[in-house]
């Protein structure tokens, strides 16, 4: 944040959006993105990134969980997913349903193109 402050605050002494850049060892275009940012938002933070929709469906399923373990702690995987389906849920997978229930994060996503199948002997670059 304090980079982004010191660029723009050069620009605005009257430096040249290209010397501006030169001088902070930044490209021409993240000066010109610095201020656009501040013009269009009033400010120079970064915004927040989100990769996909928002995780409703665990959330929902976080707070199901805890009182369905206590009433049928020894239902299959299978039956939780209906019950959670009755109970005004969306449809869960089997392995997300277990993935809830063990507490573990959803698996990371491959790095590998998403038109073309993950290299021979890993997931992914």
């Amino acid at each position: 944040m304090d980079l982004r402050e010191r660029i723009v605050a050069a620009v605005d002494e009257g430096m040249s959006q290209s010397q501006a850049a030169e001088r902070f060892g930044v490209s021409l275009r993240t000066v010109e993105r610095y201020l656009a940012r501040r013009r269009a938002t009033g400010g120079l933070a970064a915004t927040e990134q989100r990769h996909g929709r928002e995780p409703k469906q665990r959330r929902q399923l976080r707070a199901w969980l805890p009182a369905r373990l206590e009433a049928a702690a020894d239902a299959t995987l299978a039956e939780h997913a209906a019950a959670f389906l009755a109970a005004g849920g969306e449809p869960v997978s089997l392995s997300a349903m277990s993935r809830a229930i063990a507490g573990l994060p959803p698996p990371a996503r491959s790095r590998a193109h998403p038109g073309r199948p993950a290299a021979a002997g890993g997931a992914g670059r």
